[in-house]
């Protein structure tokens, strides 16, 4: 009987032996892990870039080149209403042309009537000549009959004036009076100066007092202050994420801008400079301030997606294959098995995971290279 409890003790210590070797060569083999838990949540997704800030009201006026300035009304800084006088033109040239435009015309309104007169002279006369022809006609008194001939010479001799004539000078009348409208409207246009048709600020003035304007530059920018937008150039990649109506945050020196997304080119640029094509797009901002300033650049987030209420996990957790397939390592019993996933919408740090996972699931972050499916793992911090 001692003898068999002797070989039941050594029995089971060598089973209780054994069990701790096996344990504690498990738990030496197996990898550590990180895991995060699978989550309910919203998810919203942006495009990093960066904005140009400009004005959305801007007017270039290029006033009228050649024509001397006689006096600057403004400074850059200077904040304009409609229909303030920005400069003054010397007219004096302008005002010459118009006089000589009107001599011109009054000549020509002469010579037309003198030429006129001279007709309806001359048609006088003929009609005169003929009835006394006819009147001497037939007589056989030679005194008459020698009038007769010297008066049908007179007659034969004498020449009209043609209508052709009369539409030539009719003609002269007609450039002289378009030439004369021509210098007046060229007066009119200008005789009040340059004048504002909106509000703003004056931000470029390359006008001078006694210089004529030039044509290679406009005289003077105004752009409305307080109505701003960040410009964006989007490269081919980027572009279909992009929508009219999406929201936008700008920021600067720690300062954030509300804004929407108002335009897209319906065609792309070349920057022949740096080599590459890209679309412009500009978003409306809700909220400019003093601090904003045209031709700024700025940090703009435009959001791209949104998702609420859905399954999600930390992007680290993801593992792809050469097919680019997409799969997680799920923790459980002390084993990471691959599993594979479908995904939706992704964030910069999170993603959407439609399939494959629930809510509760413990997931590999930064799965190693080397861990493979059905692996045995520990969970760092629950070594114990």
């Amino acid at each position: 009987m001692k003898k068999r409890i002797i070989i039941i003790t050594i029995i089971a210590i060598f089973l209780i032996v054994t069990a701790v070797n096996l344990f504690g060569r498990d738990r030496t083999n197996a990898q550590i892990v990180r895991i995060t838990e699978a989550e309910m949540g919203d998810i919203q997704s942006w495009l990093s870039t960066n904005a140009l800030i400009q004005s959305s009201d801007v007017k270039n006026y290029f006033g009228t080149s050649g024509l001397k300035v006689i006096k600057v009304h403004v400074e850059v800084g200077d904040a304009v209403k409609k229909g303030d006088v920005i400069l003054e033109y010397d007219l004096s040239d302008l005002e010459t042309a118009v006089k000589q435009a009107e001599i011109q015309y009054d000549n020509a309104l002469l010579n037309l009537a003198d030429l006129i007169s001279q007709k309806e002279q001359i048609e006088e006369d003929m009609a005169d000549l003929e009835a006394e022809i006819l009147r001497l006609n037939g007589s056989t008194d030679p005194q008459d009959l020698t009038t007769l001939q010297t008066l049908i010479q007179k007659r034969d001799a004498m020449q009209t004036i043609s209508d052709e004539k009369i539409k030539l000078m009719n003609n002269s009348v007609t450039l002289a009076k378009i030439g004369l409208d021509s210098a007046r409207s060229r007066l009119d246009e200008v005789k009040d100066g340059l004048i504002a048709d909106m509000d703003g600020k004056i931000t470029a003035l390359n006008a001078e007092e006694g210089a004529p304007l030039g044509m290679a530059q406009p005289a003077v920018v105004i752009q409305n202050l307080d109505s701003l937008k960040g410009v964006i150039q989007l490269g081919k990649y980027d572009t279909s994420k992009i929508q009219v109506g999406q929201k936008a945050v700008l920021e600067y020196s720690n300062h954030v801008y509300e804004g929407v997304v108002s335009f897209i080119s319906p065609a792309a640029s070349t920057d022949l400079t740096a080599m590459n094509t890209y679309l412009k797009a500009e978003i409306d901002i809700k909220n400019p301030d003093a601090l904003l300033r045209v031709n700024f650049d700025v940090d703009a987030d435009i959001l791209v997606g949104e998702v609420k209420n859905v399954l999600k996990i930390p992007v680290e957790c993801i593992k792809y294959d050469k097919s680019y397939n997409t799969s997680v390592f799920v923790v459980e019993d002390g084993k990471a098995n691959l599993i594979p996933v479908s995904l939706g919408l992704q964030s910069e740090s999170e993603v959407e995971v439609l399939e494959g996972l629930k809510p509760g699931d413990r997931v590999v972050l930064n799965p190693p290279m080397n861990l493979t499916d059905g692996s045995s793992v520990m969970v760092e911090g629950e070594e114990q």
